[in-house]
């Protein structure tokens, strides 16, 4: 999308550069905040960015709660007996699958292009631990997210993850720990359980999407309520960079 020719990303970065410089001016008595935030910089557009695209995370981790939801339901049918499952309602499974994984295909990159905004504020800056960058708590402590899942059956599963990741190796059958037991990992039914193919354990996956979708409506109502200041800008844009079209995360 383009504003005045620029593209969004473009407006947003030269309204930010505009706010650093004029927060290094200042005024006669060093008061470069106010300075900035009186200077009529427009920030409409970062504001504007950020919320179309929590709308959007919103919009897609509640379709991928439903989808869940019913897969839950199926297997409670069958008790939980996943070979069961996939014997009277495989090809319902492989729907299931097959949309959540498209709308998760979307909504992974989608959220990348605001990660910045969201990491760079730091009163949002907590969503993208939970959402996206943070550890279990089994493998890097200090780094975990801050949620752990109360699953259905009663069990606590201690800060498994990052959300995307948690979704995406259940989805995609790529971790042990999130997909059914007893039953060959062959969603499509093709008698090959080939890469990718993900029977997630119906438990750790509806407490998953359901906690996926009350961390996407937190952000989505908290971006809403923000209002960037130029302290907001200039943080966000250095952290933004790196995760911009084209560009690469730095290490």
């Amino acid at each position: 999308m383009e504003i005045g020719g620029l593209t969004r990303w473009g407006a947003i970065a030269l309204g930010a550069a505009a706010l650093a410089v004029a927060a290094g001016c200042g005024d006669d008595e060093g008061d470069s905040t106010t300075t900035a935030e009186s200077g009529g910089t427009d920030l409409s557009a970062v504001k504007d960015y950020l919320t179309a695209h929590t709308a959007d995370l919103a919009a897609a981790t509640q379709t991928m709660k439903e989808l869940g939801d019913r897969y839950y339901e199926l297997a409670e049918s069958e008790d939980f007996d996943y070979e069961k499952l996939m014997d009277s309602h495989g090809e319902e499974v492989a729907s299931l699958m097959g949309k959540s994984k498209a709308v998760y295909d979307k909504a992974n990159p989608a959220y990348e292009e605001m990660e910045g905004i969201v990491a760079g504020v730091p009163r949002l800056a907590q969503y993208d631990v939970d959402i996206d960058a943070g550890s279990a708590a089994s493998d890097d402590p200090a780094n975990a997210v801050s949620f752990s899942l109360e699953l259905p059956n009663g069990e606590t599963l201690k800060q498994p993850g990052n959300a995307f990741f948690v979704t995406e190796t259940a989805l995609y059958g790529t971790d042990k720990e999130f997909v059914a037991k007893g039953v060959e990992q062959d969603v499509d039914g093709d008698g090959k359980a080939e890469f990718g193919e993900g029977i997630p354990d119906a438990n750790i996956y509806k407490a998953m999407v359901d906690k996926f979708y009350e961390l996407a409506s937190g952000l989505d109502a908290d971006a809403q309520e923000f209002e960037p200041t130029a302290s907001d800008a200039f943080t966000a844009i250095t952290v933004m960079t790196p995760t911009m079209p084209g560009h690469s995360r730095l290490p």
